[in-house]
């Protein structure tokens, strides 16, 4: 697995070399260690905009090598794409990027879905088995098309306009957004960021810290906890169908709960609602940033996120108009902020103990062994790709 994670897709379908092998088109075949590969003299395959052709070893079918991954079918230079969606996950905005680069608008948009699509799916592919020693979860407001209070009555009846929430699980020691997940703010999509949390994690429940928002607990006896039965009490009779969620031992959350006066902070109290004070204080203790039970570091990332995406920008008409753009959004920026942009407090000294080597959250959470370039993130082949 790590071999597939650093290396591409070889390691998961065992291939010799590659998910898919450089060829040529020719009439002769040569066989080169161990890989068929087609030659015509010493020349290789380019097809429109001097891309290679490549062959799948086994159906042995030609296609170009930008097939199923972000740049396929791309018109525009593959290094202006690039550039495009850099500065989109930067946080310049659509017509801005489209004026730098002399594009068409809509050609901005279209490489913001496509590339939010291929980093959606890398997301998917490699961001999992993380070992979860914190997790911080908190909700962060933004809105798609209208704000709720300006929606017609038909309007209110659609869930993917007006305020939408990022609902967003971030581990702390890592610096790594476990999982963002955009909706309504109901007990629903929180059941589907616990849900998200315990499927990319390896199996160890990290301590939770969230806010007061009482749906959290909820949400985390229905992914963390297990049913019990009431016992009838009285004469004998029908057993009782009754039971009811109960935590696991594994389980610590604690909340931090704020006391507002006039729109300002005014006192911060903190409490356990699962677990015992000593364990929760353990975990706190051997924890390299934490020093008391807070929700400190998700709420920074919350910041980082509207600093760097567009459409979470407040009080400008950089919002979103459609859900799936948001959603493409997102899923870029994020992308971008695990495998591209190297973390400042991730800096480590080297063996030498002279240079600093700069790491991403991809890199911290051992998913990457370098930092990657944004082709490479654009680039990676989608095997599920039809």
């Amino acid at each position: 697995m790590r071999h597939f994670r650093n290396q591409g897709m070889s390691g998961l379908f065992g291939f010799n070399h590659s998910f898919i092998e450089r060829c040529t088109t020719c009439s002769s075949l040569t066989i080169t260690s161990g890989v068929n590969r087609a030659t015509v003299g010493s020349h290789t395959c380019y097809g429109e905009s001097n891309v290679p052709i490549f062959r799948c070893p086994l159906c042995r079918k030609r296609y170009s090598a930008r097939h199923a991954t972000a740049l396929w079918d791309v018109r525009i230079n593959e290094k202006d794409y690039c550039r495009i969606a850099k500065a989109l996950a930067e946080g310049v905005g659509i017509r801005t990027t489209a004026r730098i680069f002399d594009v068409d608008k809509d050609t901005v948009s279209r490489c913001a879905l496509r590339a939010g699509i291929q980093c959606q799916f890398v997301d998917s592919i490699l961001m999992h088995h993380l070992h979860l020693e914190e997790c911080q979860m908190d909700e962060m407001w933004s809105f798609v098309y209208k704000k709720q209070h300006h929606l017609e009555p038909f309007e209110q009846l659609q869930n993917d306009i007006g305020d939408i929430w990022l609902h967003v699980a971030f581990e702390p020691r890592i610096k790594i957004l476990v999982a963002i997940v955009p909706g309504k703010r109901t007990l629903e999509n929180l059941r589907k960021l616990t849900q998200a949390v315990h499927c990319k994690s390896d199996g160890h429940v990290p301590l939770f810290t969230t806010d007061e928002y009482s749906s959290y607990l909820d949400a985390l006896l229905w992914e963390y906890g297990q049913l019990a039965r009431v016992e009838r009490e009285g004469l004998v009779g029908r057993p009782s169908e009754y039971s009811y969620l109960i935590a696991k031992h594994e389980l610590k959350y604690a909340k931090v709960k704020k006391t507002r006066s006039n729109g300002r902070i005014v006192a911060i109290e903190t409490e356990i609602s699962i677990g015992t004070k000593g364990e929760v204080k353990q975990i706190i203790d051997q924890s390299p940033c934490s020093k008391t039970i807070n929700i400190s570091f998700v709420e920074r990332s919350n910041l980082q996120e509207r600093l760097n995406n567009r459409r979470l920008t407040r009080k400008t008409l950089g919002f979103s108009k459609a859900m799936y753009m948001h959603e493409a959004q997102i899923c870029l920026s994020t992308g971008y902020y695990h495998f591209v942009r190297p973390h400042f407090s991730l800096t480590i000294p080297s063996d030498d103990g002279i240079n600093l080597i700069q790491r991403t959250p991809a890199m911290a959470a051992g998913v990457t062994d370098h930092i990657w370039s944004l082709k490479e993130l654009l680039t990676f082949p989608n095997c599920y790709h039809s």
